[in-house]
């Protein structure tokens, strides 16, 4: 049997990407996160026992076999996983743990196999430890080291990491009857790890690639001619540019500064941790935020906000800071607020001098919260001030990347305009429908 690769969801989309890859013996999956953000609602709660094919008749999941219980996969007439009939082994692939590649795992059937790095799976226990709504953590998950080779069945796949906002973020090599198919997740080149990107490059193209698919985050609102870029783009803020401009920020600034990160973005917290210190400021952070900090740097110094803690079991080495010592001395302190906590802003008010976004939900106007957010802050009088730095690479590096790569095919996807997305070193490209297959 040829190599076959079909293209389910995240298509012309930003997020929600799932791909198969199918050999004779086993058929690998990736990634399994919500595909159609504009349906999904965590107001609206799926019908008990239903949850997997309520959300893949609306698009939000993939119809696919072998990886539902034999309830929802009879309700989308698909075979269930461990069909007596179904000889393949059938396994996942998630690339980081971002929701929209990795918010559909609750919803597998419990035994399906599901590799990640094992920074991912340290990660993926805390988000479900702390009870994010990604539900309750998937059962048979394998953590591997990058770089590091395993085999399933006729399939083998290598991880290999890449710079992105998130812990544990990266692609895949995936080898199989010698056809080789490359998966980049998502990547940048402006973190603090670009040397990962680069070197995710160069080992992929030492391999040779039958098939890239690569995302194209970047080129999904502006017009890009993409053949024509000849040098990075100027003027794009780093990670590194991110920690300056806090610094400066709060040096002068009189106040307590807020700010809402993407608690997931640990490294980032990290690092504001020691900007901050220098700044003679200590970072407050809500307790999620804490227990993400302190699973990946347990070594840094550890302040949580007392008035928003909801358990009692936390480590008793985390400093306990109240909205009273905020109030009383705010220009020692940065405080880490997510959008659920905005209310303690009606408290802490007459001591904030501003709200900085970095990247935390509500991340855009295309969220109704988003509104919510700045009308709140207007009503309160806090000065906002956007300061994120994107987890995706700019056009030009997406280019590089499958310039450096050279596939024989190339796949776009992941971006609401993947046909912007080109190559010349690309012997041909592919802009494939839902459902579609390709035979290599």
């Amino acid at each position: 049997m040829a190599v076959t690769v079909q293209f389910h969801k995240g298509l012309k989309e930003i997020g929600g990407t799932f791909v198969e890859v199918e050999t004779a013996r086993a058929k690998c999956m990736f990634d399994f996160g919500f595909a159609r953000g504009d349906m999904l609602d965590y107001k609206i709660r799926p019908r008990k026992g239903f949850a997997a094919s309520d959300y893949a008749a609306l698009g939000i999941l993939p119809v696919t076999d072998g990886i539902y219980d034999a309830r929802n996969a009879d309700v989308l007439r698909v075979l269930p996983y461990g069909e007596p009939t179904v000889s393949k082994e059938c396994f996942l692939l998630i690339s980081h743990m971002h929701i929209d590649h990795m918010g559909g795992l609750t919803f597998l059937h419990p035994d399906v196999p599901v590799y990640m790095t094992k920074d991912s799976l340290k990660l993926y226990k805390r988000i479900s430890e702390n009870g994010k709504e990604e539900g309750a953590m998937h059962k048979n998950c394998i953590g591997v080291e990058p770089g590091i080779p395993f085999t399933v069945g006729d399939i083998t796949v290598t991880a290999l990491s890449v710079d992105h906002d998130v812990p544990g973020a990266c692609g895949f090599l995936i080898r199989s009857e010698g056809k080789t198919i490359c998966y980049t997740g998502d990547f940048r080149f402006h973190g603090f790890h670009k040397e990962l990107s680069r070197d995710f490059a160069r080992k992929v193209s030492q391999a040779g690639v039958d098939m890239m698919i690569c995302e194209g985050t970047s080129v999904s609102h502006e017009p890009v001619n993409m053949l024509k870029l000849t040098a990075p783009e100027e003027g794009k803020r780093t990670e590194q540019d991110l920690q300056k401009e806090v610094r400066a920020y709060a040096k002068k600034a009189e106040g307590l500064i807020v700010i809402n990160c993407y608690p997931r973005n640990v490294e980032r917290l990290h690092q504001l941790v020691e900007t901050l210190k220098k700044c003679g400021r200590k970072l407050v952070l809500v307790e999620v935020a804490a227990d993400y900090l302190n699973a990946f740097y347990p070594k840094d110094p550890i302040c949580v906000y007392e008035d928003t803690m909801l358990r009692a079991d936390r480590p008793k080495k985390w400093r306990r800071v109240s909205r009273q010592e905020l109030l009383f001395d705010p220009s020692q302190y940065v405080l880490q607020l997510p959008y659920r906590n905005m209310y303690e802003l009606v408290a802490l008010r007459g001591g904030v001098s501003a709200y900085l976004h970095f990247d935390g939900a509500p991340l855009g106007a295309y969220d109704p919260s988003f509104r919510r957010m700045e009308m709140m802050l207007e009503e309160l009088g806090i000065a906002y001030e956007h300061m994120g730095v994107s987890g995706h690479a700019e056009p030009y590096y997406i280019k590089y990347m499958i310039d450096t790569i050279a596939p024989k095919i190339l796949v776009p996807l992941h971006s609401f305009k993947p046909e912007q997305v080109k190559s010349d070193a690309a012997e041909r490209r592919i802009l494939p429908a839902e459902g579609e297959v390709v035979k290599l």
